[in-house]
């Protein structure tokens, strides 16, 4: 068994975190088979070859509402017919278009059109309000844009006329608008002429491909960029991963339900990831319960990412009984931890063990998943995958640390972004020199290698100049009976500093007691650990669109309050 942290677990102080950093090591993967070069192609020239390889009647993109298909014949011959469209407009590699969609069968093939120009799609919420567009549009430096619809084209040409004139190219939009504008349907049947010319100065490792935002939790979003090797090397992690064990990915992604946005890198990955396995990815707009376990009935789905606060739902509805769920191999989530209590409620209710996985917009989305002896362990978020090392690190002395001890996670690979657009303060604060990405989230790892999440730093809670961290707190509370949701901040203390304030989201018809929560969080942790912050009982946690909880905006609804008592 792997050693873990002990309940009430260690405490972890400056002090012994460098008395047992002598034992610090770099994890890597252990194998002797070696990696397999990472080719210098166009991200989108790359999953055109690795399309033709499958059947050009098969369905590749299907819309989970409608039912409206492409083949894989469909898409490949569209993405080239887009991309010579958009060249003839004088869309030029290096320039950077901007993308706002939701969840949309011709969302894939714009985006992989914009990529096979050498152009950098810049992803974006098509719900960001005029002033979102304009920090996105100034920061990506964006000209053209392809806009879901004519809302969105709306906001989007209002944010550019508040900044300097003549900065948008051309818009097209996708669906049809109730003004005449150009559409992505122009493009794919415009008579622009077949490009065959080839760059030879391309090089995959410096230019970039994707841009999608920071989750934007603690402050304006930044944008990420990507380069094609970044992208490329999720593909041939994939293939290497499969040619270790031929079963890992192609009975997975025959049939995948795609609920989570696509302008955030796990939704793109996953869209990606199937087709690249010749799958058929259904795509629905947004989550609501019937539709979700509709599609996976209707389309035999094999495989089913959410987000976290979706596999909550999960656990508790009652709706999942009514539909056939016979082809569904399993569930996925990431962007926040899961505890292993609701992990374990999944696979014995759906007959599906359940993948808990990590990664970060800035790591390319991938890093590490659980298996099937690790899913269930508390926090635990598995072992890397290859082409990673990864370290933890003192947060205090930036020392190397070894087992069991908790630090921050940093990662060094082929898949670490080239860091922030027009942002060197921000990416020198995240890269360091030795190319070691600081992810700002807290981990350790077992003798095993298996790592555990047990927060961020930035929602580190600091009571008389003690951590604590807010996922220790939730995991206790949300073990209470009739505890539906919880998110824990610390809020500012005049003795204290900080101390920690906990938002609790009751089940049906039931009325908590917040004294009982107090008292219950009190009996199992350390003193400068307790609720001295009170309890809230709110109707709703506020999320970001991944399911990431805002503790700014639960800060700033207590600030906001009159105060008389922290309960």
């Amino acid at each position: 068994m792997p050693k873990t942290f002990p309940e009430p677990r260690e405490e972890v102080t400056t002090d012994n975190m460098a008395a047992k950093g002598k034992n610090g090591r770099i994890v890597k993967w252990k194998g002797e088979v070696p990696f397999p070069e990472i080719p210098n192609a166009n991200c989108a020239s790359f999953m055109l070859t690795a399309m033709s390889k499958h059947g050009e009647n098969d369905a590749a993109l299907v819309d989970g509402q409608t039912g409206k298909t492409y083949t894989y014949g469909d898409v490949r011959h569209n993405i080239p017919k887009i991309r010579n469209g958009l060249t003839a407009a004088g869309v030029r590699p290096g320039d950077n278009v901007l993308l706002g969609c939701r969840n949309h069968i011709d969302m894939p093939v714009a985006l992989l059109s914009i990529i096979l120009t050498e152009a950098t799609c810049v992803l974006v919420n098509p719900a960001s309000t005029k002033e979102e567009l304009k920090h996105i549009i100034s920061i990506s430096e964006s000209r053209w844009v392809i806009a879901q619809d004519e809302k969105v084209a709306q906001k989007v040409e209002e944010a550019f006329k508040e900044l300097s004139p003549n900065t948008l190219q051309q818009l097209w939009v996708m669906d049809k608008t109730t003004i005449p504008r150009p559409s992505v349907s122009d493009l794919i049947s415009s008579m622009a002429p077949e490009l065959q010319n080839k760059n030879n100065n391309f090089d995959a490792a410096t230019t970039v491909a994707l841009m999608p935002l920071s989750s934007g939790t603690t402050g304006l979003p930044k944008c990420v960029m990507l380069s094609h090797r970044n992208l490329i090397t999720t593909h041939i992690l994939r293939v290497f991963l499969a040619s270790l064990s031929p079963t890992h990915s192609v009975n997975l992604y025959k049939s995948v339900l795609i609920t989570i946005p696509m302008y955030h890198i796990m939704g793109f990955n996953y869209v990606m990831n199937t087709l690249f396995n010749g799958g058929k990815a259904v795509i629905l707009p947004k989550f609501t319960p019937k539709e979700y376990f509709q599609a996976i009935e209707n389309h035999k789905v094999t495989f089913s990412p959410v987000v976290p606060y979706i596999l909550r739902f999960l656990e508790t509805s009652p709706i999942m009984k009514n539909y056939d769920l016979s082809s569904l191999i399993t569930f996925l989530t990431g962007s926040e931890p899961v505890s292993a209590s609701t992990l374990k409620n999944i696979a014995k209710k759906s007959g599906r063990m359940p993948i808990q996985g990590w990664g970060m917009s800035e790591s390319s989305g991938i890093g590490c998943g659980t298996s099937s002896e690790t899913y269930s362990r508390e926090g635990c978020i598995g072992k890397f995958a290859p082409f990673f090392q990864a370290k933890v690190i003192d947060l205090e002395t930036g020392e190397m640390l070894g087992e069991g001890q908790e630090g921050e996670l940093c990662l060094r690979g082929p898949s670490v972004m080239l860091g922030y657009a027009n942002n060197p303060k921000a990416t020198a604060a995240t890269i360091d020199p030795e190319g070691w990405l600081h992810t700002g989230d807290l981990m350790y790892f077992d003798e095993e290698d298996s790592f555990y999440i047990t927060g961020r730093i930035k929602d580190l809670i600091k009571v008389k100049g003690y951590q604590v961290a807010p996922a220790e707190l939730e995991n206790i509370i949300k073990k209470m009976e009739g505890v539906r949701d919880v998110a824990v901040a610390g809020i500012p203390d005049d003795r204290l500093g900080e101390v920690p304030r906990a938002w609790v989201v009751p089940t049906t018809d039931v009325v908590l007691d917040k004294k009982a929560i107090i008292e219950n969080v009190a009996a199992q942790v350390m003193p400068y650990k307790q609720l001295a912050g009170g309890v809230e009982v709110v109707y709703s946690i506020p999320r970001n669109h991944i399911g990431k909880v805002l503790r700014r905006q639960l800060r700033k609804s207590y600030e906001d309050k009159p105060k008389k008592s922290k309960l």
